[in-house]
Formats: C-alpha cells, structure tokens, sequence
C-alpha cells in the first residue's frame, strides 16, 4: 500500500493528503492543541483542523515563529480561531505550566495532537537530566497528557463529544536498543546511539498510547497512535512510499502535499535490462516510451504548467507535449529569442497551442525572485511546475557567488518552488485537482562527493570535480522533493485519526497513511508498556 499508493481498508493510502481524509467533516466547536505547530507536520495539521472549523492552540517552543505560522494561516482562512502558547517539552517545568495556563483558561480540550520531537541529535541532558530525545518524544509528551487528562474528561462528558489524544509515532520504534526500552540506562552516555535513542522514544510513543487506551477503555477519551511514514530526518515520522532509487526506469515517486504530487524522475541500475532493451516496467511503460506515448488519451485542457529550461533539449519536448495535450505552457527560459523560436516552432505544428516564453536565469536569485512576482502578479493559475533546466560546467562561481551547478541545479529550483508554492496551493484548492511539482533528477545523483552534499565546501574550487559536483547538484534535487514533502504531506493520518468519524470508538491503535497498522511486537507488549509507565510517573512525579 504505502509503495503503490493503494487504498487501504479506511478508503485512504499513504497518498492521501489531510485536507482529502478530513473533506466534509465540520470541526465547529472542538478545541485542539497541537504540540509543535511551528514546523513540518504541525504547520499542515493545524491548518487544515483550523480550515475544518476547531480551535487550535498551537503548543510552541519559539513563539515568534508560532506567530507566523498563525498568520499565514489567517492570510488563507482568515475565519480561522487560533492561539500560539509556549511549551518546551524537553522542560517538564514548562509542561506544567503551559498545562496550569490551559486549564485556568478555562478552554474545552477534544483533541490532544502530541506531534512535536526531535531525531537522532547527539547526547545531551534535558533540563530535567533526561537523554534529550527520550525526554521530548515521550516524557514531555506523557505530562502533558497526563496533565490535562481530566480536562479532555470532563470536556467529553460535557459536550457528550469523543474526545481524541494521537501519539506521532514513526518506523523507527522497530530500530530501538535490543531491549526495547533501556529503563536502567536511559541516561547512558557510553552506549548511546542516536538512532537508536531515536527508535526507543518513538517504541515509547506507542507504548504510552497502548497503556493509556488499556487504562481509560470505556471512557470518553480516545487514544490514536498516528504514524507519517516519511524518506528522512523528520521529527517522528517517515515516509515509505517516497524512498530514494526505487521505482520504474522512469521513476514516479509520490510526495503528496496539499493535493499536490511531486515526481522526481531517475533511472534505477537494476532496471538495466528495461532500460537498454526497452523491456516493460509495471507502469506499462519502458525507456523507449515516448512523451506522446505515456500522455496517450489525457486531456490537459485547463491546466496551466511552467517548464524550466524549455528552450532546449527535454524541455522543449515537455512543453510540446504538454501543449499538445491542451495545457497553457510557461516557457521559462534564460534565453528568450531561443524559447520564443521554440515556441513558433511548436505553434507550426500544434496551431492550437497556448504556449507563452517568460525570462529565467535560474543561476540568479534575483532573476528568480523577478519571475515569480511577475507571475504571481498575473494572477494566472499554476497546475504544474516542471523543475527540467540544469548544466554541467567547468567550475565558476554565480552571480549569487554559489557554484554554478548547485546554483543553477538545485539552488534557483529551491527558491522557484518556494515562490511558487502558495499559487500552486490556492489553485489546487479552487479548481479541486491535483497539483504536480516534478524535479528532474538523473542517475548522476550516484556518483558525487563521498560526503554527498559539501555543505561546507560548495565553493571549493581546489578540490572540484565538475562530475561530482553534477552529482551533488542531483542529489539535492532528490533531497529538495523528499524534504518538501516531509514538510508538506505528512498531516493526513493526523487528522485523520483526530477527526474522522470511521475512528471512533477506536482505542490504542496504530496507524499508517491512514489505516491500522501493526507495530512491531515490542509496540504490542502489554507488560513492557505497563512498565513504561510506572517508569514514566517516577520521572514526572514531582510535576504532577
């Protein structure tokens, strides 16, 4: 399911976004607090129980930037009740007081979304002299429930409403310590491993939620243990369907965001034979499939695409295709007399064509920056944005003073997507089809730098390999869909498990892309989770 997208038992995959498993259901009247709704999944998930009528208070770490996700989302719903408050989970002082805060404020609780965490940083001690992960991912967390149990209680007995607790757990709870829980050594220093430290406060996460549910059954409240399978370094969660070098010779990998897919396309080398003798791939397609071949059929008509590097080699049959299939094509080109000969050439053939060229030197930033506002400004839709233009070059440095392949590559793409994202947003939602974002990558991502991305060493021209340095600039391709996505996608099993009716009654449970899911035989052990939270209480006793 979560490598094909296949629908599951809920009528949802790991490709559905949180606004498609959330459509038509009215939020009016819950309150919500969602823990780290300053960043990634917390942002999406506090949009879209914002969009869908609840009031969410945003637990934060940073206030300043809670402010500023609170106002992008009243930019879009400007009927949107929310409210930043402070909490630092990794501080068992600030729990309590943000819990003490809430409850004097005398606020309904229905939904408790313990989203927040941190991954794999090195060794340190909370305030509290806790390993930092174990105390953010789980004990804060285990407070915090703790806390305001009683309120989420009385608000379901109140409001004869179920209330709600989701526990943002990840795949990483099946690469814990060996023992699972490492009860007697949590603060060892000698054996630590980041990774696994990581995968024992996410086991912890399900575990929680397990004793909770066994302990509450019957009651109103209900405990969801939610999973975001996402490619990396997230907070809690990781996505399966988005793994890097799997996939057909032409490879589709799916990054849902708001209702917007992103494609990164690559050749896998044990795909050779596919690709060299054109051998069939389970899309139907192979390496000798043409455009107009796997575009057979679809009508673009109504859709509205920009295509960098457009004036040139797979850029020109892209904007030809899509135009052939009755797209409105954005030729974004550096060199303007050269798309607008393209652009002729492709209007002899298709008269019928709705193509238009627009200036972009993808090397400069502020060429960028002049491209998007003056898209934006035209007030035009945006369905597609295909990321195509790139080069390999000698070294040189660009007008940014940035590598000329990073810059050119992946760095303007970054800034273009960046620019271009809330258009594409806004058209997905209005006209209510998918939008697509796709990054060319190649199989050069293979062969770069030994240490992949030389963050600290973009511009060493002592030891640049102009190879190498194509293949950093493809990997970032890949690094840019993945991290998007990962920022973008990952509320849909969230608010899933905090709002749609097929959960409830549901308790302890595990999800995955938005169906139950089986965690590892740790995660189902009643006893481990029984002596988590005996553990557990010792640690926060004297905050309760």
């Amino acid at each position: 399911m979560w490598i094909f997208g296949w629908t599951g038992a809920s009528g949802f995959s790991a490709r559905s976004t949180a606004e498609q498993v959330t459509n038509g259901i009215d939020a009016t009247g819950l309150t919500a607090v969602v823990t780290g709704a300053s960043s990634g999944i917390g942002v999406e998930t506090a949009r879209v129980l914002a969009m869908r009528g609840a009031h969410v208070v945003m637990a934060v770490r940073n206030v300043d930037t809670g402010k500023s996700v609170k106002e992008a989302i009243l930019k879009e719903i400007p009927t949107a009740k929310v409210d930043v408050m402070q909490l630092d989970l990794s501080s068992m002082a600030s729990v309590k007081k943000f819990a003490s805060e809430y409850i004097s404020s005398g606020l309904p609780l229905n939904l408790l979304i313990n989203n927040a965490g941190i991954m794999m940083c090195p060794y340190m001690l909370s305030t509290d002299n806790i390993e930092m992960q174990f105390a953010t991912n789980h004990v804060g967390h285990f407070l915090l429930t703790h806390l305001l149990l009683e309120t989420m209680k009385s608000t379901a007995r109140e409001s004869n409403q179920e209330g709600r607790i989701v526990n943002l757990s990840s795949e990483g709870h099946r690469f814990a310590y060996k023992e699972g829980i490492r009860f007697d050594k949590i603060n060892n220093e000698a054996e630590y491993n980041n990774i696994r430290a990581y995968g024992q406060s996410k086991l912890a996460n399900i575990l929680h939620a397990n004793e909770l549910a066994r302990r509450l059954k019957g009651a109103a409240t209900t405990c969801y243990v939610a999973l975001h399978p996402q490619v990396k370094g997230v907070t809690g969660h990781f996505v399966i369907d988005l793994i890097a070098g799997k996939g057909d010779c032409v490879q589709l990998k799916f990054l849902s965001l708001l209702s917007i897919p992103l494609f990164s396309f690559a050749k896998k080398e044990e795909d050779l034979k596919m690709w060299i003798f054109g051998w069939k791939g389970a899309s139907g397609f192979s390496a000798r499939s043409t455009a107009e071949e796997v575009t057979d059929g679809i009508d673009a008509t109504g859709l509205t695409a920009i295509v960098t590097g457009a004036s040139n080699g797979i850029g020109v049959e892209t904007a030809r295709v899509l135009a052939m299939r009755g797209a409105h094509v954005f030729m974004a080109v550096r060199n303007v007399d050269a798309g607008k000969s393209v652009k002729e050439a492709i209007l002899k053939e298709i008269p019928t064509a709705k193509l238009d060229v627009m200036h972009l030197d993808l090397s400069s930033l502020a060429s960028v920056k002049r491209f998007a506002s003056e898209y934006v400004s035209s007030g035009l839709p945006l369905n597609l944005l295909i990321n195509n233009a790139g080069l390999m070059c000698p070294y040189m440095l660009s007008t940014d003073n940035i590598e000329m392949q990073f810059a050119t590559n992946h760095v303007g793409h970054f800034l273009l997507t960046h620019l271009l994202l809330e258009r594409m947003k806004s058209t997905a939602r209005e006209s209510n089809q998918e939008g697509r974002i796709v990054n060319l990558s190649s199989e050069g991502h293979r062969f770069l730098y030994k240490e992949g991305i030389r963050f600290d060493k973009i511009n060493n021209e002592a030891e640049y390999n102009k190879f190498l340095a194509y293949g950093q600039s493809k990997l970032a391709n890949i690094l840019h869909a993945n991290e998007l996505a990962r920022r973008l996608k990952g509320a849909a099993t969230t608010c899933y498990a905090a709002l749609h009716p097929q959960m409830k009654g549901v308790t302890g449970e595990y999800l995955c892309d938005s169906n139950l899911y089986k965690p590892s035989p740790q995660g189902k052990d009643d006893e481990l989770a029984k002596k988590l939270w005996d553990f557990s209480l010792d640690l926060v006793h004297p905050f309760c």
